[in-house]
């Protein structure tokens, strides 16, 4: 394996970052943990991408606007309350935590991210932010990754974390990610929050010590959260909050990654590694989540194709009911096929586990029983091979619960 994971990694892991989190009274539990910092001791370059909702909370279109700035040193986060839609209390929510940050920390507030998550419309807590960041600045240390991953979560059930080290040029480079995100979760995020097509409520933050351009890692970003994030369904919702950031400080001391060479490609896979395994975590630990199902389409016409097949399958209520009681109802699928409008073939297949229930169009009844134990596990495959081109797509889906509805009915009471 190319990619080392750190053992008990975190945000921290690479060279020249410190972090904190703790309880701002957002939240009504004292216990949980709200607010987060991270910050780079030198200036960082940064890359990130952005929910394509029209309705955008007040964090993330100040993020829109400091992107493009050369450099960066901080991510600032709260949950417990979306800071959007709530008119003059998010607007100066915004400019209190950015002259504080900035006064703080002596840096200018273009350097600043800011990031939030929780329910929309309610008016930000303005003095308990005046209170926590003075305290967040003074807790941060190389020990306070942990401590931030706690502070981003809302209804995940624990934070998801991971920090992996590999060799650029001989030197060590370490990446690490925290991520949080149960709920409305059907990403397909870009760099610009540009309308696009569907999203999520997913905030995922991402350190490393590599030296690379920013244009490049802009683009190695781009690229990981296509091939991971963007495939991944919990449910169908948009959200206002979508945000994934990187920054990248240089303290590897690896000689400058300039152009997509084997160096490029070597970063652009551990980045990909691990977005995938907090993809992957993110799917398990979703809002009532009992069940993972792999999605994988064949013999796609065209790769547009095979995305949308894997979509409309992914988001399909009734598929994620049909996961939820164990039933091979695969008649479900085919109208998930064919409200796609892809091209397939009458004769195509439909197996789980590589046991087929529909096999060359004909369904295989003797193989009910062996697929209604499959579908009994916490993780499984379904393959799809339309049978209409050489293209292949995957996304990570799951089951629709009634402690998904139980949670989300009563969400904001």
């Amino acid at each position: 394996m190319k990619f080392k994971i750190v053992p008990n990694g975190s945000m921290t892991s690479p060279e020249g970052f410190v972090a904190s989190g703790r309880n701002a009274g957002i939240k009504k539990s004292f216990r949980k943990f709200d607010v987060s910092l991270i910050y780079s001791e030198v200036p960082a370059v940064s890359a990130g991408t952005f929910t394509t909702n029209r309705v955008k909370a007040w964090p993330l279109l100040h993020d829109l606007k400091v992107i493009r700035n050369r450099i960066h040193r901080v991510i600032f986060s709260n949950s417990g309350n979306a800071n959007c839609f709530n008119g003059k209390s998010g607007q100066q929510a915004v400019s209190v935590a950015l002259n504080l940050l900035s006064r703080k920390l002596r840096i200018p507030k273009r350097q600043i991210f800011l990031s939030s998550t929780g329910i929309i419309g309610r008016a930000f807590p303005i003095d308990r932010i005046r209170k926590a960041i003075p305290e967040l600045v003074q807790d941060l240390s190389k020990e306070g990754g942990h401590d931030a991953a706690r502070g981003i979560l809302t209804t995940d059930t624990h934070p998801k974390e991971i920090a992996v080290r590999f060799s650029i040029d001989g030197k060590t480079v370490t990446l690490a990610a925290m991520a949080k995100g149960a709920g409305m979760v059907c990403p397909d995020m870009n760099a610009t929050g540009v309308l696009k097509g569907k999203h999520a409520t997913m905030l995922c933050f991402l350190t490393s010590d590599v030296h690379i351009s920013k244009s490049l890692l802009q683009r190695a970003l781009s690229q990981s959260v296509d091939q991971t994030f963007n495939k991944v369904v919990i449910d169908n919702d948009q959200s206002t909050n979508d945000t994934v950031l990187i920054l990248a400080n240089g303290k590897a001391r690896n000689r400058k990654i300039v152009s997509q060479d084997r160096r490029f490609r070597l970063f652009q896979e551990a980045l990909t590694y691990v977005c995938n395994f907090i993809a992957r975590g993110l799917v398990r630990d979703g809002e009532g989540v009992t069940h993972v199902c792999e999605v994988i389409v064949k013999g796609a016409h065209t790769p547009e194709e095979g995305s949308r097949v894997c979509r409309q399958i992914s988001s399909s209520m009734l598929f994620k009911t049909m996961l939820a009681g164990g039933d091979p109802n695969w008649g479900r699928l085919m109208g998930s096929i064919g409200a796609s409008g892809a091209a397939f073939s009458p004769s195509l297949d439909i197996m789980f586990d590589g046991i087929p229930i529909l096999k060359n169009g004909r369904e295989r009844i003797r193989n009910k029983g062996r697929i209604r134990r499959i579908l009994k596990k916490k993780e499984y495959r379904l393959e799809v091979n339309l049978k209409s081109g050489k293209f292949q797509e995957r996304f990570w889906a799951t089951d629709l619960t009634k402690f998904y509805v139980w949670i989300n009915a009563s969400y904001s009471t």
